[in-house]
């Protein structure tokens, strides 16, 4: 149901068998109902592009089919919190363009299939320690964390990943990350 212009806050859909919801490029508002539990064959959830607020709900983690989760362009806040690591049939991570604070989700390097990160423009801080995992994500081809306000250094196992894209705050003398492979710099 995308680019409908629907308002309000996000329906129930009673179905258990749901597989896929597109509800971006709408109006919603409100935050994202805690009964994705009960949705145990979703595999892609995208809300990218509406005015959704709130955190991420704890039950999100339960819906361990999902494959694509998309909720950039959005208001979210909070942390993006350790049990999402059960989602391991996750291919595309995109929480972009949100208000995302803590850590950098280290657990990423946990899903195997994963093609896509995109947590860039949020709130994150810290250090950018990426584990040794995410240089054995071999379908990677696009991993963006530029505009937050991360430090560290981009290490060389994530270069030897020949990604397509790969973004961070590296420009200037001064720059919070050194970043030799970067795609683009910001």
């Amino acid at each position: 149901f995308p680019k409908n212009d629907f308002s309000g806050g996000i329906p129930h859909f009673g179905s258990k068998s749901l597989r896929d919801l597109f509800l971006g490029k709408n109006s919603l508002t409100g935050t994202i109902p805690d009964s994705f539990d009960e949705k145990r064959e979703l595999e892609v959830l995208s809300l990218r592009a509406n005015r959704l607020i709130g955190s991420i709900p704890k039950s999100l983690a339960k819906a361990t089919a999902l494959k694509k989760l998309d909720l950039s362009f959005n208001k979210f806040s909070g942390e993006i919190f350790e049990d999402l690591s059960n989602l391991i049939q996750l291919r595309e991570f995109r929480l972009n363009d949100n208000h995302f604070e803590g850590t950098f989700p280290n657990f990423l390097g946990s899903f195997q299939q994963l093609e896509v990160v995109n947590v860039n423009n949020n709130l994150l801080t810290g250090d950018l320690a990426l584990p040794l995992a995410v240089g054995d994500l071999e379908y990677l081809k696009e991993f963006a964390f530029q505009n937050n306000e991360l430090k560290g250094v981009v290490p060389e196992f994530i270069c030897d990943l020949l990604l397509d894209v790969l973004t961070a705050d590296c420009w200037g003398t001064s720059s919070p990350i050194d970043c030799p492979c970067c795609t683009q710099c910001y």
